[in-house]
């Protein structure tokens, strides 16, 4: 795998992480003050359009979000089960931290697994 495929790839695995920070953020500075600002006018009966005009940015954003997280996740596990410079019971725990623990797993494979050189293999024969 070449150098900027890493970086793609590591970019990637960071994103969960990242996106949940700034979509926390989001909820905090901008939507949370909105909805109180549409609760005093209208006196705590908000319609449902314009609640749902107002999510409509926030949920195709988590939408996209969780598909990129799917799609990492299957990239990830199919990576394990496939690399051959994982031992055969590294693996088996490898899968259960990419399903029980992906946002902070997939930082850390691609750490140990995809971010170092392959070594080559030496010349000389072991005996």
């Amino acid at each position: 795998m070449n150098r900027s495929k890493k970086i793609f790839i590591g970019f990637l695995s960071f994103l969960p992480i990242i996106a949940s920070v700034v979509l926390i953020g989001y909820m905090l500075i901008n939507f949370l003050p909105e909805m109180l600002k549409l609760e005093r006018e209208y006196q705590g009966d908000i319609p449902p359009e314009i609640f749902f005009f107002n999510m409509t940015g926030f949920i195709i954003t988590a939408l996209v979000l969780g598909i990129i997280h799917l799609g990492l996740l299957v990239f990830f596990i199919i990576h394990a089960i496939n690399n051959t410079r994982v031992k055969p019971e590294e693996r088996i725990i490898w899968v259960l931290l990419f399903i029980f623990v992906n946002s902070i797993a997939f930082p850390i494979y691609w750490g140990l697994r995809i971010w170092p050189a392959e070594k080559t293999e030496s010349n000389f024969v072991r005996m």
